[in-house]
């Protein structure tokens, strides 16, 4: 009796993983299966429209990049013939994984696609952030947020090598500027 049963649990066992297995395949090749990895991706870049003055969407682009704890490389900002602003906040190269076993995991989560060097040994990712912000007649601020990926390769190449974020490091970024926009409205 126990041996019956012991063998219809095993039974039970491989045949739910042969299935789950299974489902695994099929999914690889669905066509309509969406990626969240890529969900946020846009070649582009990121475009939105604030109902904020120009001046605060740039301190809070430039806030968001110091608590990242990244530097700011470059920031400006002018007056066109119309009296509108326009201006850019550029971070320096803000790195979010070491040299580590799992480098190579961290780069795929956050990458397009990650350049293949046969052999090559990552020693870090770090993204870069360039905000563009152009001041509308009616008193919006658009932003445009373009980043972009890089990471040195030290052991095939010893190059910096340069390739297309999948927008989750930026969506990440845009929160918190939401969030930085939000908190300093009830100032």
């Amino acid at each position: 009796m126990k041996t019956k049963i012991l063998s219809i649990l095993l039974l039970l066992i491989i045949s739910s993983s042969l299935f789950s297995q299974q489902t695994e395949e099929e999914d690889k090749f669905n066509p309509f299966k969406i990626d969240d990895r890529m969900k946020y991706y846009n070649k582009d870049g990121y475009e939105f429209t604030y109902n904020y003055s120009f001046e605060r969407v740039f301190n809070a682009c430039r806030k968001a990049i110091e608590e990242l704890g990244c530097q700011i490389l470059n920031q400006s900002y002018n007056q066109t013939d119309k009296g509108l602003y326009k201006g850019k906040v550029f971070s320096d190269y803000c790195v979010f994984a070491t040299k580590s076993d799992t480098i190579v995991d961290v780069l795929e989560r956050y990458s397009v696609r990650v350049p293949i060097i046969r052999g090559g040994v990552w020693v870090n990712g770090r993204i870069q952030y360039k905000f563009f912000l152009t001041e509308n007649k009616d008193g919006t601020t658009k932003l445009k947020l373009i980043g972009q990926l890089s990471g040195r390769e030290d052991y095939v190449t010893a190059k910096v090598h340069f390739w297309e974020s999948n927008g989750l490091l930026e969506m990440a970024i845009l929160e918190r500027i939401n969030i930085i926009l939000f908190e300093t409205q009830k100032e």
